[in-house]
């Protein structure tokens, strides 16, 4: 499967930049069309023209291939648990920044392998920065027509940033802080949308991002995939592996992304990240 969608990267990278043209035309509408969804947040007339190019284009060039996009229905568990690849996509991440014009929004795009993602790309739409990779090879950025390897910036400053939501911090994050101070950590809060928030931790610019709100497989799928490729690894405090997408449930439990930085860090040094996240899932002591 590699090797079909390597055949095709620069068509798959051609869909992904039309769909982010026509958002960036919707972005500067004054009149933009905006409706709530039945779990009340909103989706405007660019997550359904970024999806309807999406979705048309990835049937286009990888027919065989399914889809479960967010601004879809997804097809019941007992047809998807039987699919051995899947597309998923979030053809507009960062709805609310993108309404609030802050120039934070994204597409992501995953393959996944039965239960594990296995390709990830994330388009910056602002920036035009696209980044992805194939699980284990490295990651590849794209930004003003070059193409070359992602750089990765690997801090020694004395403070580690943590990604957090800009629009859905939870009290859970608030306590990861605390506690991670009280232990003599210093850590910068980096509020931000979507997922270049992944792309931050990938690159070395940030250190971490806990996720306990809200949050779907579309959401996570690609950043995993690229942070891993990066050096970083995704924890699932109710069982401490990665997250798995393609579930009977397509929200995901909690997680916490870590960057290359912690994951090089000696057992004793990390295992102070991952121990506190045990204290914050069963609760703070």
């Amino acid at each position: 499967m590699e090797k079909l969608i390597q055949t095709n990267i620069e068509h798959l990278i051609a869909l992904v930049e039309q769909a982010g043209a026509v958002i960036l035309g919707l972005y500067k509408k004054q009149d933009l069309k905006i409706t709530m969804k039945q779990d009340f947040t909103p989706v405007t007339e660019a997550d359904n023209a970024s999806n309807e190019i999406l979705t048309k284009g990835l049937r286009h060039i990888f027919p065989a291939i399914p889809i479960i996009s967010e601004e879809s229905n997804a097809p019941d568990y007992d047809i998807r648990r039987e699919w051995e690849y899947l597309w998923l996509i979030d053809p507009l991440d960062g709805t609310k920044e993108f309404i609030s014009r802050n120039g934070r929004f994204c597409i992501n795009i995953a393959l996944v392998h039965h239960t594990e993602p296995v390709f990830g790309l994330i388009y910056n739409i602002l920036d035009k920065e696209l980044i992805w990779s194939f699980k284990g090879s490295p990651c590849i950025l794209k930004q003003d027509g070059a193409v070359s390897p992602l750089p990765i910036n690997l801090s020694k400053e004395p403070k580690f940033k943590m990604m957090v939501s800009r629009f859905n911090m939870t009290e859970q994050e608030f306590l990861y802080n605390d506690y991670l101070r009280e232990k003599g950590f210093i850590i910068e809060l980096i509020p931000m949308g979507a997922s270049v928030k992944h792309c931050e931790v990938a690159r070395g610019n940030a250190d971490l991002f806990p996720k306990y709100g809200p949050c779907y497989e579309w959401d996570s799928a690609a950043g995993q995939v690229i942070l891993e490729s990066a050096g970083g690894f995704v924890l699932n405090p109710e069982n401490k592996t990665p997250l798995t997408y393609n579930k009977e449930e397509l929200k995901n439990p909690p997680f916490i992304m870590f960057g290359k930085r912690i994951a090089d860090m000696p057992p004793t040094k990390k295992n102070f990240f991952i121990h506190n996240v045990e204290i914050l899932h069963s609760g703070r002591k």
